[in-house]
């Protein structure tokens, strides 16, 4: 078979190259004009007020841990199925996951799950924006963290781009990440961000991601406790042309999905919003046999996440049942999904997924 369509393969367009290597030419390159830039054509797309940058999307959940004033032990309420990256840069930090069941749905955190798991030690809630979900859930979540007085960390990793009733993902919460690794509609490797409307929460990560003071170059004098997290101009010129560019590179995703959408209907995971999720995820009782039909077939698929609480590292967060994540865990398959993923491409894996001998479910169905 000659076929082959790689799970998560990037779109880079020469003239993306181009700008890094003007931006290499320049001589800027650490954090300087271009990282500022970027900063500022984030925070005006997502319309917020300060937007940060840092190295990763991980490392932007623990910064946004330290903005908040949250410290070791203290309690933050995270979905039960997810990436580890997210439950991981909470741990690293000290403070102590909470595990909250998904909606079946969405594959993002039940509210009514959230009003159950939540106690007295409870001190921040994080909302997963998962695959790029951004609808009633989170509204419903950010306003009861408002009501309650928690801050809501907003983990919108993979929802840059998506929008619910015209307002931005990563703007539902108190700070909203974002992530630039591979995978992502805007991609620098590694990299990753933070927006806020705060002056409070954005100065104190600006000071902590710069060695505990971002003025002590001038002062000579550091203020307080940090660490060098910053971004640098060579990456930005790079996440910058791409973000310039985000709505031709939605279009491109989205007319894949709707190929995909259109044959597969209701097999296939859909977002609330009208932009298609990151990843194309299917469901079946056989995940394993059709991934081996699938690479058979020259298209890579695999079995990705999983109920936090099954990782060892985690068995201990297992205090209650999870039967949405797990039946996540269980019957998923996420299909290619790559930037780089053709019209093409789409037809040939909808021809593929037709004639499976392994049976889809409904999305729904448990």
């Amino acid at each position: 078979m000659n076929v082959h369509i790689s799970l998560c393969q990037p779109l880079i367009d020469p003239s993306y190259a181009d700008s890094v290597r003007q931006q290499i030419l320049s001589t800027y390159l650490g954090p300087g004009p271009t990282t500022q830039e970027f900063a500022s054509y984030l925070a005006s797309y997502t319309a917020s007020r300060y937007s940060l940058l840092t190295v990763s999307g991980t490392v932007a959940l623990s910064v946004a841990s330290y903005a908040l004033g949250l410290r070791p032990g203290d309690e933050i309420l995270i979905p039960a199925y997810g990436v580890i990256s997210t439950i991981n840069a909470f741990t690293s930090f000290g403070l102590k996951p909470k595990l909250v069941d998904i909606d079946l749905q969405t594959g993002c955190m039940s509210p009514t799950e959230l009003k159950k798991r939540i106690s007295s030690k409870t001190r921040a809630v994080c909302f997963v924006d998962f695959s790029g979900y951004t609808g009633s859930n989170l509204v419903e979540i950010s306003q009861f963290c408002q009501d309650n007085n928690l801050p809501l960390i907003e983990d919108a990793a993979c929802a840059l781009g998506h929008h619910f009733n015209g307002k931005s993902a990563g703007t539902f919460g108190t700070i909203g990440t974002f992530s630039f690794s591979v995978p992502k509609i805007v991609t620098t490797g590694q990299g990753g961000a933070l927006v806020t409307k705060s002056k409070k929460y954005f100065k104190n990560a600006q000071n902590f991601i710069d060695n505990g003071d971002s003025n002590w170059r001038k002062t000579n004098t550091v203020r307080g406790i940090g660490n060098n997290l910053r971004f640098n101009d060579i990456l930005a010129s790079f996440g910058l042309v791409q973000l310039k560019d985000i709505k031709q590179r939605i279009s491109l995703k989205s007319n894949v999905y709707k190929i995909l959408r259109r044959s597969l209907s209701s097999k296939i995971f859909k977002v609330a919003d009208n932009t298609p999720p990151l990843h194309n995820i299917v469901f079946t009782h056989k995940p394993n046999a059709l991934i081996e039909y699938l690479k058979k077939n020259g298209i890579e698929a695999i079995r990705q996440y999983r109920t936090l609480s099954q990782h060892p590292i985690y068995t201990h967060l297992a205090d209650t049942e999870f039967p949405n994540a797990d039946f996540w865990t269980k019957y998923t398959v996420y299909l290619p999904f790559g930037l780089s993923l053709t019209e093409n491409d789409a037809h040939y894996l909808v021809d593929v997924l037709t004639h499976s001998p392994i049976a889809l479910d409904s999305v729904f169905e448990p």
